[in-house]
């Protein structure tokens, strides 16, 4: 079936971010004395937005108000740094082009606090064009609440069966399912062939040609 719509996840999906993200949370557990993490700890991690990342990358006895300030220097840290290591995979620009000339609509949505979310794909991202791009706002649930995904369908004008949503992780593939929308699983983010298997991804990519021709 050819989809008029699609919906992408940010992180591990269009974009590696994992230096960026990592190198930000490091460095503030390295002041307070905290353990530090690895890449492929990070990688676990991301996904569920950026508080619950901290949440996993603290001890679990500090108080509320020691949480939030080790949450609020880190989102110090991450906003000097967002772009430093990031970089879009190989292949998705051109893919990104190819549905953009096709008429295809596209959005992201992101777990990814929203301001960071809008920063960082008008940099890598700014002469695409998207119908809407989401981080996490405030008012909204996170994924995998169909929520936003269903108001970014309403704003397609499409039907659940003309839009596909695209991740990398089971977060994805269970936001598509709670939206009643096909899916597809990337290979090349943070997250296992397994992982995505397991959740259910209607389709799975090796590469972003490959979406090009599921799509």
């Amino acid at each position: 079936m050819a989809y008029k719509g699609i919906i992408f996840d940010l992180d591990g999906t269009l974009l590696n971010s994992l230096v960026d993200i990592a190198e930000a949370v490091n460095l503030v557990l390295e002041k307070h004395h905290y353990p530090q993490w690895t890449f492929e700890d990070y990688k676990k991690m991301i996904g569920t937005g950026l508080k619950n990342l901290v949440k996993k990358a603290l001890p679990n006895n500090l108080s509320d108000n020691e949480f939030l300030q080790i949450f609020r220097e880190i989102n110090t840290e991450y906003s000097r740094r967002q772009t430093n290591h990031s970089y879009p995979y190989d292949g998705i620009l051109p893919m990104l082009k190819h549905f953009e000339n096709k008429g295809v609509l596209m959005a992201i949505l992101s777990n990814k606090p929203h301001h960071f979310t809008q920063t960082i794909v008008r940099h890598f991202f700014g002469d695409i064009r998207f119908e809407k791009v989401f981080g996490l706002r405030d008012n909204k649930p996170r994924k995998p609440n169909p929520e936003t995904t269903l108001e970014i369908i309403q704003d397609f004008r499409l039907s659940p069966k003309e839009v596909v949503f695209i991740g990398d992780s089971a977060t994805d593939i269970q936001t598509a399912k709670n939206a009643h929308l096909s899916s597809i699983g990337v290979l090349w983010g943070y997250r296992s062939q397994e992982e995505l298997e397991y959740a259910g991804a209607d389709y799975l990519a090796i590469t972003p040609a490959e979406i090009e021709a599921i799509v």
